[in-house]
């Protein structure tokens, strides 16, 4: 059995893992822990999910021939660094200073963001969504509580974020009784929550109608009939952007 240690290590890594990103050897121990692992096998099914999701979600573009050569150039040039830098390279200088997070194995999160956008672009998954004007990037993944009821069947949601624009999507989410609807709101700051929606969907995504602003709450709440102007009941998905 993992100690918590170990087990937060592999939870961590799961992304790259999903992505295939992960070196074969430390692949081969990711499937070991998983197999003794329910929690992180639901985690991965999860993720799975949205990378699944991730190529229709955005429009496709033929890579440049060069941005191969200048990511591998990137990976290499990380893992001389770290060779060159020894064991010592990611130890704190002073014991107050905080820790550099590292994934799994002591990998540190810059080399598994490169070796993962590698991993991609050597697989042909190179996807392109705009951000803003001028700006590229892909969406911003952010994870949503989930209150009440809807918490005991495991239900899940996550908030895709690209610019001013957002998406959410849910996973096992209870449906609303009859004559109810589930609906969306934002809400900025203090001000009241706005509307911004109304669905029927246990799994799948949903358009935010309002632009999300850095700050920004969505919520969810069950209203009567086809939506109300203002939450009659307790949001039981809130998540910010």
């Amino acid at each position: 059995m993992s100690s918590g240690v170990d087990h937060r290590r592999f939870s961590e890594s799961l992304s790259a893992y999903a992505l295939g990103a992960l070196p074969e050897e430390e692949g081969a121990r990711m499937r070991e822990h998983l197999s003794g692992c329910r929690e992180c096998r639901a985690e991965l099914e999860w993720l799975r999910a949205s990378v699944d999701a991730l190529p229709a979600s955005v429009p496709q573009i033929e890579p440049p021939p060069e941005l191969k050569t200048r990511l591998m150039a990137l990976v290499d040039s990380e893992a001389e660094l770290l060779r060159a830098a020894g064991e010592a390279a990611d130890r704190p200088q002073r014991a107050e200073q905080p820790r550099r997070r590292a994934g799994l194995f002591g990998l540190r999160p810059s080399v598994v963001l490169v070796t993962a956008c590698a991993a991609a672009v050597l697989a042909g998954g190179f996807y392109l969504s705009f951000t803003g004007a001028g700006g590229t990037g892909g969406p911003v993944n952010v994870r949503a509580q989930v209150h009440g009821p809807a918490r005991t069947v495991h239900a899940r949601a996550i908030l895709q974020l690209r610019g001013s624009r957002a998406e959410l999507v849910v996973r096992r989410l209870p449906l609303p009784p009859a004559n109810h609807i589930d609906e969306l709101w934002v809400q900025r700051g203090s001000a009241a929550p706005v509307p911004a929606g109304t669905f029927i969907v246990g799994t799948g995504s949903v358009a935010v109608t309002r632009r999300v602003r850095p700050g920004d709450h969505v919520l969810v709440t069950v209203e009567p009939g086809r939506g109300s102007s203002a939450p009659t009941s307790t949001p039981f998905v809130v998540a910010k952007a």
